[in-house]
Order: C-alpha cells, then structure tokens, then sequence
C-alpha cells in the first residue's frame, strides 16, 4: 500500500524507505535503501547496516525520490564507496549478531 501512495504522490518516498529499511533488519534481512546507520561501539565508527545490493541503492533511492547514498550518509561523515563497504560488510553482520 504504502509503494502505491508514494507512486500516485500520496506519501513521501523517505517515509517508504524508513519503513522498508526498519521492517527488513528486524526480520533479518538486509535494507534495501540504506536509510539504517549503526554506530560500533568498539570503534565509535558510523556504518551502513547490512544493505541488499550495494552497487545499485543510489538506483533505488532515485526511484522513490531520495538522493545518493553518499549525501545521506555524510552526516555521520561515512564515505560511500560500494567496494569498500561489500569488503566490510561479514564484519558489520557479525558485529551485529554479537550485540
């Protein structure tokens, strides 16, 4: 429901991509907009969660009206960079499982 209403101009897309985000990591699967950013503890480094397909989100979020990745993400001066993060990411989960 919520995808139509953002299609026919009735909700906003970054309310769809909080939503959709939130429900897929608490029903352990990975984000598919990376609206989600968790801090480690250990490091106090700010990360993307487990995202689905990271050399395509800037692609999906332009499809529900939000900007790149990186823009969003600069608030917690994290460095987008879909290699990087792909590299990291076994971390992140594991990291994630243990908290």
């Amino acid at each position: 429901m919520m995808r139509e209403a953002v299609k026919n101009g009735n909700a906003n897309g970054a309310d769809l991509a909080l939503l959709e985000d939130r429900v897929a990591l608490r029903t352990g699967k990975k984000q598919i907009y990376g609206s989600q950013i968790w801090r480690d503890p250990e490091t106090g480094k700010f990360h993307v969660m487990p995202l689905d397909d990271p050399d395509n989100v800037d692609e999906r979020r332009a499809a529900v009206g939000l900007g790149k990745l990186q823009d969003y993400i600069s608030i917690w001066g994290v460095k987008w960079d879909a290699e990087e993060y792909k590299k990291e990411l076994p971390e992140i989960e594991a990291k994630l499982e243990n908290q």
